[in-house]
């Protein structure tokens, strides 16, 4: 494929887990953290990135409190945030309403558990990159990444459409999981969770389009996905969240293995 846009073959040297998110809210007077999980940028018509993070999970939570920390209905939260200031909370829950998700952009009062609202004023991105990373191409650098115990980092494009218009899709992570076979010249990743575009969605912001998903792929122009999709069971009154739908992606996949922290 010949319309990716060449700015973004630098090597990868994103430190997932060592780096964070930090935020305020006018709520409870602090500053939550969270450490990222993995990034995605989508490329439009007029050739700009926007670039956005998948934080890490956690659960529905009574703030200071002494007892009963763990709101109830229980909710597993998960956050998406944007460098142009967008941020989005999704909550699954075992109960209706089953799935919970609200986009705002900074400045703009937010719903809480409590029913008094919150605003985010301020996100601080601090970034941690690896000193040193190569590319790896060949089985035999891959096999020897992962014998060894080297962190390894991946990116995947491709061209996904919106209507009419082509959406160049950067996916990048640090790769969880990771298989090589001894005496076959074979590896296959199955990682995540990364963040995806759904172009099915409208929505007035664009951080509301992403979803979770798992990436596997065992070749260089090719990978297939699965994601986090709502479904309703026979008999249910709300939604519950599973990884389904796999899709196969006509790719440009990339290995980084780390040489030096």
């Amino acid at each position: 494929m010949d319309d990716f846009d060449s700015s973004y073959d630098t090597p990868l040297k994103c430190d997932y887990n060592n780096s964070f998110l930090l935020w305020s809210i006018t709520a409870k007077d602090h500053s939550p953290r969270s450490a990222l999980q993995a990034s995605c940028k989508i490329r439009e018509n007029d050739g700009a990135f926007n670039e956005y993070f998948l934080g890490s999970s956690c659960v529905g939570e009574q703030m200071y409190v002494e007892k009963n920390l763990i709101q109830l209905p229980t909710a597993e939260v998960n956050k998406i945030f944007s460098l142009n200031d967008e941020h989005m909370i999704i909550k699954y829950f075992a109960k209706p309403p089953g799935i919970l998700q609200v986009a705002h952009r900074l400045g703009e009062m937010m719903p809480t558990h409590d029913g008094t609202g919150a605003v985010v004023t301020n996100f601080e991105y601090r970034m941690r990159y690896f000193t040193e990373v190569v590319e790896m191409t060949t089985y035999e650098e891959v096999y020897d990444a992962v014998i060894n115990n080297r962190p390894i980092l991946g990116r995947t494009r491709y061209i996904d459409h919106r209507n009419d218009d082509e959406i160049e899709v950067v996916s990048e992570y640090p790769v969880s999981v990771i298989n090589v076979r001894h005496e076959h010249h074979m590896w296959q990743v199955d990682t995540g969770p990364v963040i995806l575009p759904d172009f099915t969605i409208e929505e007035k912001l664009e951080v509301s389009v992403f979803r979770q998903a798992f990436l596997v792929y065992n070749r260089w122009d090719y990978a297939e996905y699965v994601m986090q999709l709502p479904i309703i069971h026979k008999g249910a009154d709300h939604p519950t969240v599973h990884y389904t739908d796999p899709r196969p992606l006509e790719v440009r996949n990339q290995l980084f293995a780390v040489n030096a922290i």
